[in-house]
This record gives structure tokens, sequence and C-alpha cells, in this order.
């Protein structure tokens, strides 16, 4: 197998660049920074007006929604149970033959979480 020879090669550039490339290139560089420092201002703040109309057209879309999500919702007197509620409970719960009222006491206690964590 032949090795290939490192010092064969030389330090030939297979590039090159045009005379006067690194003159024009400063030249050119310096133009387009200050073509971009007098043009952002405008453009900066055109953005800044488009972020700030989507954040206020966000705020009212969601104000909105809110308002007629609780408009539409049914409104409760009470979200915890009344003592007539639990008396009516009773009161059919009595009516129950012993062998229901066992039943559902034996349901209940089975599948309740918190009594048999």
């Amino acid at each position: 197998m032949k090795q290939f020879d490192f010092n064969q090669v030389g330090k030939r550039m297979p590039y090159n660049v045009p005379d006067s490339f690194f003159d024009q290139l400063e030249e050119d560089v310096m133009q387009e920074v200050k073509v971009e420092t007098t043009q952002p201002k405008s453009r900066k703040k055109a953005h800044i007006i488009k972020i700030a109309m989507r954040s206020a057209i966000a705020v009212a879309a969601t104000l909105a929604l809110f308002f007629v999500v609780c408009a539409t919702l049914p409104q409760s007197e009470s979200v915890l149970a009344s003592a007539d509620d639990f008396a009516s409970v009773e009161q059919a719960f009595g009516q129950l033959s012993t062998d229901d009222q066992d039943f559902l006491i034996q349901v209940y206690e089975e599948d309740d979480l918190f009594i048999n964590p």
C-alpha cells in the first residue's frame, strides 16, 4: 500500500482572490452598516406597534370570551347542599325496606374511597 507524502503537496492554494478584494470588502461592509442603522428605526416602531395591537386584541378576545361564558353558565344559589336536601334524602332512605337500606349501605361502604382507602 502506497503512503501519502504531505511534504510533496506543498502550500499551493486552489483558490485565488481578485486584487483589492479586501479593500473593497471593508467599504462594502461599512456601507451596509450605515444602511442598517438608518432603516431599522421605522421597522422597529412598526414591529412594536404590531406586537402591541396583537396583545390588545388577545386581551379583548379573552375578556369577551370570559364574559360570554359567565353569562351563559347557569347561576346556582349555593354549591353546598342545604339541610333541606339532607332531610329529603333521609326521608327517602327511611321509606326503603330494610333489605334495600342494607344493600345501599353495603355498596357505599365498599366503593367509598374515603372510608376504604
